[in-house]
């Protein structure tokens, strides 16, 4: 993997390095916690940025070295293999994640073993949302037989996870409080059938500028976070995989931080990072939602749009009010662009590259 190709990236700090593209709206789920369930709701294909959109964007966004796929359900879209690859060779990007209810095994296994064959200098993460360990997995997504495609699904990932170099699957489970008294046993059947790389528990997104749901205690979330930490790894491929955990426990750290009452790192939400949507309107970020322009009367370019007044004003804001969240996106890239917590940073990436990435 090519990972001089993200400098340019990490030096301009005018250009985002992680970019959130919601593919489309379009959803085969329901979940009842959803953030995006006003826009699942009115998802209308016909309004979709276009495959040749997305070409006159990846050529005008600069190098945007991580890519995640949103939605809705991302490979919902049938040309997704085709936007990712112009940003592949049009924005340098380098790493893809791709969450996933995991609906769809035929298409998502047609996906991803396209896009690890045609770009072996890339790593793809498949990330599969699982809540529950039974049937009330398949309640809480809306969908019968839910938590049993998702079995499947993982099945062929790990075939293709064996089978390439550059591929990763991970589990991300929201906490919420319908299922904040399972999550040992959620754990445990997620090793045993599921295998993943990587298992996550995220916070269930609350309305900003709240940082925490009604009815999670704080305390007890964060006791979990670590134990997902410490259970929760497997020995994997992914390049810096080393870096990447260090960087997931530093915010762990942060978000006990941010749950106790302290501040998060300044956020970089409209500089290093930024949400493409799928009718091509530019967001400052995921929590907030504020619209910061539209591609598609900026001549398809991110630089008009992020040197707006309306753009300026709000990473203003950011700094002005303190603005604090725990959206993992935001706050992990946070970390990395701030100075104060390079040496945790870099001390932690030692010791997992020492062995604590090697677990299970």
């Amino acid at each position: 993997m090519n990972i001089l190709g993200a400098l340019p990236a990490l030096i301009d700090a005018r250009q985002p390095m992680f970019l959130i593209l919601v593919a489309t709206a379009r959803c085969n789920a329901r979940c009842g916690f959803c953030f995006y369930a006003g826009e699942v709701s009115r998802a209308d294909p016909a309004s979709e940025l276009t495959l040749d959109e997305h070409r006159r964007i990846s050529q005008g966004c600069g190098r945007i070295p991580y890519l995640l796929l949103s939605g809705g359900e991302p490979v919902l879209r049938e040309d997704l293999d085709g936007i990712i690859a112009l940003y592949i060779r049009n924005a340098g990007t380098r790493y893809v994640n791709i969450p996933s209810n995991g609906l769809s095994p035929d298409r998502s296994e047609a996906l991803f073993r396209k896009l690890t064959a045609d770009f072996p200098g890339v790593h793809f993460r498949g990330a599969l949302s699982i809540d529950f360990p039974d049937g009330r997995h398949d309640t809480e997504r809306g969908v019968p037989g839910c938590l049993e495609r998702v079995r499947e699904t993982a099945s062929r990932f790990r075939t293709l996870r064996e089978d390439t170099g550059n591929f990763s699957m991970d589990v991300v489970s929201v906490y919420m409080p319908s299922n904040s008294g399972c999550m040992d046993e959620l754990r445990r059947w997620v090793a045993s059938e599921i295998r993943p790389d990587n298992h996550e528990v995220h916070l269930l997104r609350p309305g900003w500028p709240s940082v925490c749901a009604p009815g999670i205690d704080p305390q007890a979330f964060v006791r979990e976070h670590a134990k997902f930490r410490d259970e929760g790894r497997r020995r994997e491929k992914r390049p810096l995989s080393a870096f990447f955990r260090a960087l997931n426990n530093e915010y762990i750290a942060s978000v006990r931080s941010i749950l106790g009452g302290g501040r998060g790192p300044v956020c970089p939400a409209g500089r290093r990072i930024v949400v493409l949507d799928e009718v091509g309107r530019l967001r400052l970020c995921e929590p907030r939602g504020i619209v910061l322009g539209d591609v598609r009367g900026s001549g398809f370019r991110f630089g008009p749009i992020l040197e707006s007044r309306t753009a300026l004003e709000a990473i203003r804001s950011i700094r002005r009010e303190r603005c604090t969240c725990t959206w993992e996106c935001s706050l992990s890239t946070a970390i990395v662009f701030s100075p104060g917590r390079w040496l945790p940073l870099l001390a932690g990436t030692v010791r997992e590259s020492m062995g604590r990435n090697r677990r299970r």
